[in-house]
């Protein structure tokens, strides 16, 4: 269920002097950077605010592109939202469901109390077009749409999404 967090920590901490494997955005609280997270949400806009993240074929990982971003204050109610795309060549089309053989997964982390995680184990389908995908610098533009199950509400529905990320 936390394997996204892990990873996450993980690859931050796998910095061995090297250039980093991910790359995080220079964001504030108050969201200014060109880099972006935005996405509808049951028809609701949703922008995270800070955390912005990528990473595209991070050294140690199955040729992995990762879409991720965090809205609210970093508590236990900080919304996060992650995208991750494993076995991939680069910019295309790509569409996953639980179970799927490379392991791909989404997932929105604290939606409610109730539904403190939706996607992930708990279900999603996802199509995701990867427009722009590199390393060094790191830089990875997307746009996605999908459906994410929650554990005790219906399922949400993304749309329009736009993920936009140069280092």
């Amino acid at each position: 269920m936390y394997l996204n967090f892990l990873l996450f920590f993980v690859l931050l901490a796998c910095n061995s002097g090297q250039k980093p494997a991910i790359s995080m955005a220079k964001t504030t609280e108050s969201g200014n950077s060109s880099n972006y997270l935005t996405m509808k949400i049951n028809g609701k806009d949703w922008t995270a605010d800070r955390d912005i993240l990528a990473a595209f074929h991070p050294k140690g990982y199955n040729k992995l592109i990762m879409i991720a971003g965090s809205l609210g204050k970093k508590d236990r109610d900080e919304k996060t939202f992650n995208i991750n795309i494993y076995n991939t060549t680069g910019p295309g089309m790509y569409s996953f469901v639980q179970g799927n053989k490379d392991l791909s997964e989404a997932q929105i982390g604290n939606w409610t109390a109730e539904d403190y995680i939706c996607g992930n184990i708990m279900g999603f389908d996802m199509n995701v077009n990867v427009t722009k995908a590199s390393s060094n610098p790191t830089i990875v533009e997307a746009t996605f749409t999908g459906t994410m199950t929650c554990p005790a509400s219906p399922a949400i529905k993304v749309t329009e999404g736009k993920f936009y990320y140069h280092e």
